[in-house]
């Protein structure tokens, strides 16, 4: 009994260190920081926006700090990962698209150094430079679908 259990043992080992990381799971993982990333892109903008239309230049700071903390977080996930097979596109498509909501919040904190007595030309100069990282935001998001979509083909399974 004792022998059959340990080759038991071993042959789940080999298989299990042989598989690496499941491509369905290595998806799962992606697209759980890819809801988490989309969350916080869409409370920091709303905050954002509710600080500029009231002149409180001054509450953007905190949300800043909160939204850097859990991009962090997703991006060390994401990192971390270890890329099955085919896909490494689709895992630097994900940390891309990060990197570049990271860049839009540290944008945002440029919004701080405004006041009451700011012109029109330095908060348009903060607002174009937050519009152009948005851009490139959007325009990552959507490679990464795209490459997510190619690398599902690859891997044999069907995206829902």
């Amino acid at each position: 009994m004792k022998k059959l259990l340990l080759s038991l043992l071993t042959v789940s080992f080999i298989l299990t260190s042989c598989d690496g990381t499941s491509p369905v799971k290595f998806n799962d993982t992606i697209v759980e920081a890819n809801e988490t990333i989309s969350h916080v892109s869409d409370s920091y903008t709303e905050t954002l926006s509710a600080a500029i239309a009231s002149g409180s230049y001054g509450s953007i700071a905190a949300a800043t700090d909160s939204a850097l903390v859990k991009i962090d977080a997703e991006l060390d996930i994401v990192k971390a990962l270890e890329a099955p097979k085919g896909a490494e596109e689709f895992k630097n498509a994900a940390l891309k698209t990060y990197q570049d909501l990271r860049a839009i919040v540290e944008a945002g904190r440029k919004f701080t150094t405004l006041t009451e007595e700011s012109s029109d030309e330095e908060f348009d100069k903060i607002s174009d430079e937050y519009d152009a990282k948005m851009d490139a935001y959007n325009a990552s998001f959507e490679q990464l679908a795209n490459t997510q979509k190619a690398y599902a083909k690859g891997a044999g399974y069907e995206l829902k």
